[in-house]
């Protein structure tokens, strides 16, 4: 599939200890932040995720360079099966290939690269299989946090929430812009449920879960269903429905999943 984005890292060396002790690392690691032509990001930032994962404002030079591999993969601009070389990224950041090393021992924790002996890392390749095993699992959890938010019914999280959700009515219209607003919606459903082991564990799949809530979300119509249901998820946390909002959030999950398999399953047949 031709990729809609052509964005290239401008291949800056990585801050040193020394900028990331004046607190200048958040800084630099936006400029380097991957964009199309237009000037639309990849739709995700995967150092959202570690911080968000870490309870930290700043993340080491390997997960640094994780997480803008990381957004390459999650944009298409690394495609499944690709290649990723030590040495040229190496090269590209400026650093040695020790980082390098233990940056793509993150990606493959994260599911988004396999380290194959003697050949190196490649992209992971997206299969109907893997997106039914682990949006099942999604959706259990998410389902249960939706739940534990409606039981909750903490009058802050729920209007943090709802303001995430208009989020994404203003996005509708934007692919990528709705997945990012989706994408961080979940995460704060996630918080909301008060448990951290729990937030732990659906964060955990966030970047895992990304490349094919991209393709579940890829149509208007699509777009339009998960916010009507993100909107009434929102309600029945309001007046604390735990039933319904654990229906609704399994809901989400689910039909983004079929999506995504359909999706899939005919690329599989028309490669």
């Amino acid at each position: 599939m031709t990729s809609v984005f052509a964005m290239g890292l401008k291949a800056e060396p990585l801050p040193t200890r020394q900028d990331k002790a004046a607190g200048r690392l958040a800084g630099a690691s936006q400029r380097a932040k991957p964009r199309s032509r237009s000037g639309e990001s990849a739709g995700v930032d995967a150092a959202m995720v570690w911080r968000f994962d870490k309870g930290e404002p700043t993340l080491s030079l390997s997960e640094q360079i994780a997480s803008r591999v990381a957004e390459r993969i999650l944009g298409e601009v690394k495609k499944p099966a690709e290649r990723i070389l030590e040495q040229q990224l190496a090269a590209e950041f400026r650093v040695s290939r020790g980082p390098v090393r233990e940056a793509l021992r993150i990606l493959e924790r994260e599911g988004l690269v396999e380290i194959i002996p003697r050949h190196g890392a490649q992209v992971t390749a997206l299969s109907v299989t893997e997106v039914k095993n682990i949006f099942d699992i999604r959706a259990s959890l998410l389902g249960l946090a939706a739940r534990l938010a409606a039981q909750r019914k903490e009058p802050q999280t729920i209007a943090a929430l709802a303001a995430s959700i208009e989020k994404l009515a203003r996005a509708a219209q934007s692919h990528i812009a709705y997945l990012q607003a989706s994408y961080e919606t979940s995460l704060l459903l996630a918080a909301a449920s008060g448990s951290e082991r729990l937030r732990a564990m659906i964060s955990s799949l966030a970047l895992q879960t990304f490349r094919y809530t991209r393709l579940g979300l890829s149509t208007a119509e699509r777009r339009t269903q998960s916010l009507r249901n993100w909107r009434n998820l929102a309600k029945a946390l309001k007046e604390g429905y735990e039933d319904e909002a654990e229906r609704l959030a399994r809901q989400l999950v689910a039909d983004s999943r079929d999506t995504a398999m359909a999706l899939l399953g005919r690329r599989q047949k028309n490669p």
